[in-house]
């Protein structure tokens, strides 16, 4: 039997590498790839059937097929791709959309609903416990204007909550750290463009330039590849149960200091970058995302290593399949 599945929010940097993951094992379950988003290039359109539209305009879904199997949604807005602030687009998209979204499961029978979640409700534990887990309570700063996007997805998950105790409706969420892979776009702090931390180490590693070691160095981040992403969202597609909520992440945390390194072994040039260690600072993240349910309910493993990792992104940069 055919299985389409949806895949929302495809032209995005985790939404292109899910379609091509799923593509690329399609006949594994006899898949048919559908995708939506507000614009597209070639590598989606040659891939999946391709619906261009906003999530929001309850109106648009009337134009998507109703024999889905699956819907896959990464098709929220977030602090680091809006240019500016507008707290009206975190509602109409993360909570009409996301409602738009269940309406549709509800009304068409849709198997089972994958929803992408942030995992900015529980880094406020991180200080006092880097492990972050399922089962922790949201700590929000009210006055971070990250607060209106936080609160927005986290009501979301609740709707689709509500959904699966209502109306049966099989859901799978993910809570997000920071997810690596190598895209061109351009990225928002505070809705202002700013070039990520990562990008700017690759840049001064592969010329030779030095790099700057802010704060505690030994402070360790998970570092999850959007690879072993695609893999733990292909797995909750076809898993047999009702509910699952999942932390993404590798389980491993990375110190600074090695992160630097890996990135000089891999990007570095013939002259080698020097570390110029900055303890004044302020300190970097930390975070280690516990996997424990990804790994029991879906068969989860982490397939990339923290170094695997940078030599395929330096490898998708090279052959820039995505046309960027």
């Amino acid at each position: 039997m055919n299985k389409k599945i949806l895949i929302l929010g495809a032209n995005g940097n985790i939404g292109r590498y899910c379609v091509d993951y799923f593509y690329e094992r399609r006949e594994e379950y006899n898949i048919s790839l559908l995708t939506v988003d507000l614009e597209s290039g070639s590598f989606i359109k040659e891939r999946s059937q391709f619906f261009q539209m906003d999530v929001s305009d309850t109106e648009a879904w009337k134009k998507i097929p109703t024999d889905i199997y699956a819907i896959i949604d990464f098709a929220t807005t977030m602090p680091a791709r809006m240019e500016g602030y507008d707290p009206g687009k975190y509602l109409r998209v993360n909570i009409k959309g996301t409602y738009n979204v269940l309406e549709f499961c509800r009304k068409n029978h849709v198997d089972r609903l994958l929803f992408a979640q942030t995992f900015g409700d529980i880094l406020g534990h991180s200080e006092e416990d880097p492990i972050l887990k399922i089962g922790m309570k949201p700590i929000l700063d009210y006055a971070d204007n990250k607060s209106v996007y936080i609160t927005t997805m986290n009501t979301a998950v609740e709707l689709i909550k509500c959904y699966n105790a209502v109306f049966h409706q099989r859901a799978f969420l993910f809570r997000l750290p920071t997810i690596y892979s190598w895209n061109e776009r351009q990225y928002y702090e505070d809705g202002k463009a700013k070039q990520k931390g990562w990008r700017l180490f690759i840049d001064q590693a592969s010329k030779g330039e030095d790099i700057s070691v802010w704060g505690d160095p030994n402070r360790k981040k998970d570092m999850v590849y959007v690879k072993d992403l695609c893999q733990m969202f292909y797995k909750a597609c076809f898993v047999d149960r009702e509910f699952g909520f999942y932390n993404v992440g590798t389980g491993i945390g990375i110190t600074l200091l090695d992160q630097i390194k890996g990135i000089i072994e891999v990007f570095g040039g013939e002259k080698q970058s020097k570390l110029v260690y900055a303890p004044e600072m302020r300190n970097a993240p930390q975070y280690i995302m516990c996997i424990d349910e990804a790994v029991k309910d879906l068969g989860y493993k982490p397939k990339y290593s923290y170094v695997e990792m940078l030599q395929d992104m330096k490898n998708e940069r090279d052959l820039n399949r995505f046309g960027e």
